[in-house]
């Protein structure tokens, strides 16, 4: 099954689990700033449907929520991984990771 834009429905699941994961780390009160603003951008760049954040993961810590974010990406298909908005995403992450909190 393919959406309008041939993204299959495993990577559109992808990209709509690590894009939740990530605005739940932007919106997490222990994230600095930098770590939200880059983890926004990252949520943004994958492009996902936007659909409500579960509840369950504001209570995570940010860097748990950005590294298993990280971990759906680097589990995709070599060629999934390889779209700029998920190339695009995946660096935002880790620079998330790298900011001081």
């Amino acid at each position: 099954m393919t959406s309008n834009d041939g993204l299959d429905a495993d990577l559109l699941a992808a990209r709509s689990e690590a894009a939740a994961l990530f605005a739940a780390a932007s919106r997490n009160d222990q994230a600095g700033p930098s770590a939200q603003l880059h983890c926004l951008a990252a949520a943004t760049a994958l492009r996902a449907p936007s659909g409500p954040v579960p509840a369950t993961t504001d209570a995570h810590d940010p860097d748990q929520l950005i590294t298993r974010a990280l971990r759906i990406l680097g589990e995709l298909e070599p060629e999934d991984f390889a779209h700029p908005d998920v190339l695009a995403a995946a660096r935002h992450g880790r620079r998330a990771l790298r900011e001081p909190r």
